[in-house]
Formats: C-alpha cells, structure tokens, sequence
C-alpha cells in the first residue's frame, strides 16, 4: 500500500467519526405544553323558574266571515282588504230586483185584503142589526162573521209576506257587525253568489288572542287569568299576555289541549297568522329540583362537537390562588332548554357540580390535561 492511499484512509475515517459526533439529538416528545392564559367562573346553583317554549298562532279578536242567504248577482263590494270599516258600515250589495217586485205585490195584496175587511165588517154589522129584529136567521150572521174572520186572515198572511220580503231586502246589503278591518273579499262583484256563500272576511285587531296547543299535563299547572311571556318580531320582543281559557281536547280520544291567550295592546309586532313563541313554566319543575340540583352554565363556555357539548373544567391538586398554575379537564355535560328570561345562561341537568370552574370562551388550541394560567375569575350568578 502506498503512502497516498494510506493517508485517503485516514481522511475518511476521521470525516466519518466527525459526522457522527455533529449528528442533533433525538427530540424529547415528552416535553411540557407551555401553560395558556385563562379566564374562568365558577358556577352556582341554578334558581331561574325552568321554563319552555311552545308554538303559538296569533288570531284576531273577533273573526266574521260574512255571507248571504239569498242568491243573486253580486252588484258592487264598497271596500277593499285592510280598509278600517265601523258598525253598519255598508260592505256589498247583492241584486235585489226580484225581492222588491216582491214587495211591491205583498203591499198591494195587503191594500186589497184591507178593503175587503171593511166590506165584510160592514155586512156582518147589517146582518147582526136585522138578526136582532128578527128578520134573519142566526145562520146569516154567523156565515158573515167566518167570512170577516177568513179575510181578517188573509189580510195578516199578506202583512207577514211583506215582512219575510222586507227581511230578505236587508239581506241583499252586507253591513259590518263591528268595529274591525276588510282582511278579505272572497267574491268579485259581478260573480253569482248563493246561500251561505262566503263574501268578505271581517276582523277586530284591537285585541288579539293566541292559541297554543299543550300538552294535558302542562295544562293542569297553569291557572286561568295567569300572565305569560310571547317572544315575537323581528328583535325577539316580549309581550305580556293573559291565559284566558283552556280548550279540551274535540273528542274522546284526544289527549292534547289548547290555551287561549289574550293580549289587549295593539302592537305592529303582532299580526293574524303569524307563528310566536309562548313561554310556560315546565309543568313537573317541582319534581325535577327535588330528584337533582342543576347549575347555572354561561353559554361562552360551551363546546360543541357533532351531537355532545362540553365544557374545559378547571382542576388543580390544592386550593387555587391567582396566578397559579392549574390544568383543564374537558368534561361532557347534558342541558335543558334555555329559558327566555336568562338569555345569557342556560341549565346543565348533569356534568356538572356546584363550585366547578370553568374556562369562558375556550380557544381551539386548548387541550384536555393542558396546564393554564388563570388571569380572572368570578361567579355565575345563578339567581333570578
């Protein structure tokens, strides 16, 4: 071996234990995740009255459907949808041609009857004068007067037709009951309409009711004349309302029920047909605070993940000071519907324990078992 291949040998060696030497060491997996700044609450017990929301549909106060009860030919509709109408205010007529020929024959045979009483008035008065001087029989006057009586009859069956024709005349004008709004005309002027034929929709709006159907059992833990809460319009505004009734089921087997509420305000914000949210108290409340007691949860500390929610619960070994280091746990927690009246909490039914702390607003970089620093901290209140 010469000296030149000798000395590339050595090189290469010595470049080989230098490479190796400089190779960086294995990163530690197992190194601590830097401590994240928190805010926490901790929760209280929950003392709002449990409530839900069910459906309900705003109707008028007062709901006509105007018809006829004679046929004829629709003549003129003097008002239109959303017109403001008063009482006997005129609405439609109907053709009523026919009705007043009626009238006109029932008039003359009542002047006809008429005349024809007094004649036979005065023949039943001659032939009583000569009954009395014995110059006639008895049967001539009593003939004469079953003649009076017949046309006497005849007379009050004329004044009765003129009466049913009159009445009939009153039926081809369609007048408003009451106070209220044109909410629609069903016919045309022009149409052919008949008996009990729907003509115009009548409405007071001056106060409006609303029907909700409940369960029986809800039903039974509400009283007449009590006040709830309707969440409507746009803003979600809350409008008192009075439980004026409670409508059973139609038939035997129905088990559903439904309220009537009443709301004396007129309001833009409510109108017939729209669909509102009625706040009732939960009908078995009582008993659900006697099985468990359930918490107050603000709704920034929720997490959502497909169908489970969950909250980052704050643990520490020993009491917790400010400052101090602490770690979260990531817990899965059951609520109840939120009631209306505290829109910023809602009840948890399980997960949860009086005097838990938990992370508001969690960001998605924490993890469960992560250490935190606690920056501030404070108290859900969770009293009415």
């Amino acid at each position: 071996m010469t000296a030149n291949i000798r000395c590339q040998l050595l090189f290469s060696a010595f470049f080989l234990a230098v490479t190796g030497c400089s190779d960086p060491p294995p990163s530690n997996t197992t190194e601590a995740v830097g401590k994240v700044p928190v805010t926490v609450a901790e929760i209280s017990e929950w003392k709002y009255p449990l409530t839900r929301q069910l459906p309900g549909v705003v109707r008028p106060g007062k709901r006509a459907i105007l018809s006829t009860r004679i046929a004829g030919t629709l003549t003129s509709v003097t008002r239109e949808p959303g017109d403001e109408v008063t009482t006997g205010e005129l609405l439609a007529t109907i053709d009523a041609r026919d009705i007043e020929a009626a009238i006109a024959a029932a008039e003359e045979k009542i002047i006809a009857a008429e005349a024809a009483v007094r004649q036979a008035r005065l023949d039943s008065d001659r032939l009583e004068r000569l009954y009395q001087e014995d110059l006639i029989a008895r049967v001539r006057t009593e003939r004469a007067r079953v003649r009076l009586e017949e046309l006497e009859a005849q007379r009050q069956a004329a004044k009765s037709e003129l009466e049913a024709q009159q009445t009939n005349l009153s039926y081809t004008r369609l007048t408003s009951p009451f106070d209220g709004v044109v909410a629609e005309t069903l016919v045309d002027s022009g149409s052919f309409v008949g008996p009990g034929q729907p003509l115009i929709v009548l409405e007071d709006r001056q106060q409006l009711r609303i029907d909700v159907p409940v369960s029986s059992n809800q039903a039974d833990s509400l009283v007449q004349g009590q006040t709830l809460s309707v969440v409507a319009g746009p803003g979600n505004g809350t409008y008192e309302a009075r439980l004026v009734s409670i409508i059973p089921a139609l038939d035997d087997k129905g088990t559903g029920q439904r309220l009537r509420l009443a709301i004396d305000t007129e309001t833009a914000a409510l109108a017939p047909g729209q669909v509102v949210s009625v706040v009732v108290p939960v009908a078995d409340a009582k008993r659900r605070n006697r099985d468990t007691t359930w918490v107050a949860l603000p709704q920034d500390a929720l997490i959502r993940r497909g169908q489970l929610t969950g909250v980052l619960v704050v643990r520490s070994p020993g009491e917790q000071v400010s400052a101090e280091p602490a770690v979260v746990n990531l817990r899965w927690i059951k609520t109840a519907t939120m009631p209306a009246i505290a829109s910023d909490l809602i009840p948890v039914t399980q997960g949860l324990e009086v005097g838990d702390r938990v992370v508001l607003d969690p960001s998605a970089d924490l993890q469960d078992g992560q250490p935190v620093i606690i920056e501030n901290a404070g108290t859900v209140d969770g009293k009415k």
